[in-house]
């Protein structure tokens, strides 16, 4: 007979590795990615932090927060590195949201949503040099920022009431 603890304790340790297997740690995952638009500029994500689309920031449903992921765009050849700092994404098939800044550095806006592949970089592998130039490239301004993007303002409409005539 297994003892009620061992039971419980065996449990755990299965879905503690399912856990790990869904949130593909130290795997790459392929699947569909989309970008956030600028109209989502000034919104608050997760970790809240507001969304600027001039960082490379991104959305994943598993990764934690604060953690980097290589994104590679195989159509063509080109890969960026981005932050997790938000949930999502919220359409169906996606596996990952990223900021507009870094859709454009690997041509993923001219195609919307389209395959890529995504890695985890693991702690060990970020060293001072990818650091520095990450935040380098965060740390444009966005009139030196070689992407312009305007900020869209939502004008109210003003609601009139139609005149009637009685006959």
């Amino acid at each position: 007979m297994i003892s009620p603890i061992l039971k419980i304790s065996i449990l755990l340790f299965v879905v503690q590795l399912q856990i790990f297997e869904v949130s593909g740690f130290g795997k790459r995952q392929t699947g569909n990615a989309t970008y956030y638009n600028s109209r989502f500029w000034g919104v608050k994500t997760t970790s809240g932090e507001k969304y600027n689309p001039y960082l490379f920031t991104a959305a994943h449903r598993y990764f934690p927060l604060g953690s980097w992921v290589e994104v590679t765009f195989p159509k063509t050849n080109k890969s960026t590195i981005v932050r997790i700092n938000d949930r999502g994404p919220y359409r169906r098939g996606a596996i990952i949201d990223i900021s507009l800044a870094a859709a454009k550095e690997i041509g993923l806006i001219s195609f919307g949503v389209s395959n890529v592949s995504i890695r985890l970089i693991p702690d060990i592998e970020i060293t001072d040099s990818l650091r520095s130039a990450w935040f380098k490239k965060d740390s444009l301004t966005s009139s030196l920022h070689p992407f312009v993007i305007k900020k869209v303002s939502k004008k109210k409409k003003k609601l009139g009431r139609k005149k009637t005539r009685a006959k």
